[in-house]
This record gives C-alpha cells, sequence and structure tokens, in this order.
C-alpha cells in the first residue's frame, strides 16, 4: 500500500516520499496497512488507497467516478462517512459521479443532473430534490409522487395559488408567471406528506386534505413506505413514508380508508409535460 502512494509522488525530493505517504495512509485511517498487498486488503481498504494516492499529486480538482460502487452497503457508508471527514480537511474541489441519490444528497454541497449529455438543473441537493426544475427532473431523481393540474387561479403578488387536480382544489405557491386554465405538473415529495392521525390530530389536517385507500405498505426496519389511492385520481397512486410504529398505530395496512394532507410549502408547481 504505501508503495502503490510512493510511486505517485515523484515530484517530491526521494527522501520526502516515504514520510508523505505514511502521512495520507494516516490520512485515510490505513495506519497499520502500509506493508500490506492488495490481495490481503479488503475493497473499502483498496478503495482509500487508491484515493490516498489521488490525493498524493496534490490535485486541483479531484474526480471521483462511482468510488463505491465495488464494496458492499456496510463499507459503502463507512467509507461515506471518512469521505465527509476528509473533504472537511481538504480544500480541493470534489466532483463525485454516481448514480446512487441518497449518496449524492448525502455528500453533494451542489448536485448537477444529467441526461444524455444535457445538463438539466444545478442545485443544493435540497433544492433539486424538492423542486425539480422540470418533470423530467422530477423522474430523474425519484419523486414518485408526479402529477397534472390545471390553474384555477394565482395572486401575481404573492404567488399564492389555487390548483386543480382532478376536482380537488390545492393551495400553493408559485413563482411561475401562470394563467387560469394553464396545464402544469406537480410534484409533492413525501416529506410533505401527513397523516391524519387517529390519537392526536395535528394543524396540519387542515391543509390540502386528500383521501383514499391504502393499496401496499412496505416495511424496511423503522420506517414503512405506504401506497394509496386516492379518491380523485385512482390512476396514479401517492406514496409517502412513516416511522412504522406510527404506521401500525393507525392501523394502516392495505385496504385501510385512510386521510393525508398534502401541505402547500411542499406541492411544487411546473411547466406542463406529458405525464
Amino acid at each position: 500500500a504505501e508503495e502503490n502512494i510512493v510511486q505517485a509522488l515523484g515530484h517530491l525530493p526521494a527522501n520526502a516520499r516515504r514520510e508523505r505517504a505514511r502521512a495520507l495512509l494516516a490520512q485515510g485511517n490505513l495506519d497499520g496497512l502500509a506493508e500490506r498487498r492488495p490481495q490481503a486488503l479488503s475493497g473499502g481498504q483498496r478503495q482509500r488507497v487508491a484515493l490516498a494516492r489521488a490525493l498524493a499529486r496534490d490535485p486541483h480538482v479531484l474526480l471521483m467516478d462511482e468510488p463505491f460502487a465495488a464494496v458492499d452497503q456496510v463499507t459503502r457508508r463507512r467509507l461515506q462517512d471518512q469521505l465527509v471527514e476528509l473533504r472537511q480537511a481538504l480544500e480541493t474541489p470534489t466532483i463525485l459521479v454516481t448514480h446512487d441519490l441518497n449518496e449524492a444528497r448525502n455528500l453533494g454541497d451542489r448536485i448537477c443532473v444529467l441526461h444524455h449529455g444535457r445538463t438539466l438543473q444545478t442545485g443544493p441537493p435540497e433544492t433539486v430534490m424538492n423542486r425539480p426544475a422540470s418533470p423530467e427532473v422530477a423522474r430523474l431523481v425519484d419523486l414518485g409522487n408526479l402529477f397534472p393540474g390545471r390553474i384555477l387561479s394565482r395572486d401575481t403578488a404573492t404567488g399564492e395559488t389555487r390548483l386543480d387536480w382532478r376536482g380537488v382544489t390545492l393551495q400553493t405557491r408559485t413563482d411561475l408567471d401562470l394563467g387560469p386554465d394553464q396545464t402544469v405538473s406537480w410534484v409533492v415529495p413525501q416529506s410533505f406528506i401527513v397523516l391524519h392521525r387517529r390519537d392526536r390530530p395535528s394543524r396540519g389536517e387542515r391543509e390540502n386534505p386528500i383521501a383514499g385507500a391504502v393499496t401496499q405498505v412496505r416495511v424496511l426496519g423503522e420506517t414503512s413506505t405506504v401506497t394509496m389511492v386516492t379518491r380523485n385520481d385512482p390512476d396514479r397512486p401517492l406514496t409517502f413514508s412513516l416511522p412504522a410504529h406510527t404506521q401500525r398505530r393507525n392501523g394502516v395496512t392495505p385496504g385501510a380508508e385512510i386521510t393525508v394532507s398534502l401541505l402547500s410549502d411542499g406541492i411544487h408547481v411546473m411547466a406542463d409535460d406529458r405525464l
């Protein structure tokens, strides 16, 4: 491992290379592995040696292309945590190429969505994931709750907007210059969908209430993903997540009739697109 990094340090005096290589190994939490051969390293350790070798050249920009693709899930999380720590200690701009949306959200200061060689949107993760520039971006970042709509009215001074969703009127806000009867697409991230709880109603329940029937519940650890079919748009399911204990306590099971609120701050309106 150490010799691998030394090979990239030709720009330094020969007597300074090993000390620098060992410092890079320590920075990558690879202390004690300097003499290990590749076959004696785990997949995560090999990735960290490769990163240390890249940093050995003191690059102006660090490009990482799917760096965690070849490791298991546990190792991937550890490497991601270590990369976060490393980035805080470095001033080197880093470009990370990934198909993992959670990885992009958790590691990126900014996300650039590329599709067929075109840049569709660039911005902070929260903006790209919650307020996509177009329905195309919404699909690419896997925002499933994408629906057609029609503008009923919009206050040009405040942006307050009334949106028709197949017979249901939703209250939201948009900066787009839209007139009455204009068709649009809109999306609501799962984090802006609130279940009407039976034991403790919340203030948000008065905001854009939508009734429907549960068609599927998928439990993954402590989180349950609920799919419901709404009465007004039975062809397009609505999906949201709940803590598993909340799902169980409120009887959210397949076939159950439930009501949710679509929080107006989370409803994002876009120019029309074929859905």
